[in-house]
């Protein structure tokens, strides 16, 4: 009788943690769904805030040749956008080219992208050249 009862404590016991693991089981799941559409809602504001910004930079870029303090003639900017955002051919709208400026446009705490870097390194270490190619 003794061991009956004591096998039916066990099975309920069992049965309970059964029930118990589930019930976590199914808490814990919902937890990390919550969350998970937390974090890919805050993903997706913070995505959509960054294509504002490039886009608006981008756009900006444009219009740096005309503003004021900016010391070439907008006349001899051409612009490219990447890797390099401005190349001046100083002197080329009065017919006489006389400098080549790579610039790259930037705002607030920005900087160079690790590829902007390496053009500036290979513009300073004058690892430039001329290149004409006929069809």
């Amino acid at each position: 009788m003794l061991l009956e009862l004591l096998v039916v404590v066990l099975l309920v016991l069992v049965a309970y943690l059964a029930y118990k693991n589930l019930e976590w089981k199914y808490k814990f799941e919902r937890r990390v769904k919550e969350f998970l559409e937390k974090e890919e809602e805050r993903i997706r504001e913070d995505a959509i805030a960054r294509s504002a910004r490039t886009l608006s930079g981008k756009t900006l870029e444009k219009f740096v040749p005309f503003l004021e303090r900016f010391k070439h003639d907008p006349h001899d900017v051409k612009w490219i956008g990447d890797p390099i955002d401005l190349i001046i051919f100083d002197g080329y709208s009065s017919g006489k080219p006389e400098e080549i400026v790579f610039c790259e446009v930037k705002s607030g705490e920005s900087k160079l992208s690790k590829l902007q870097s390496s053009v500036k390194e290979l513009v300073e270490k004058k690892k430039v050249k001329w290149e004409e190619f006929r069809v």
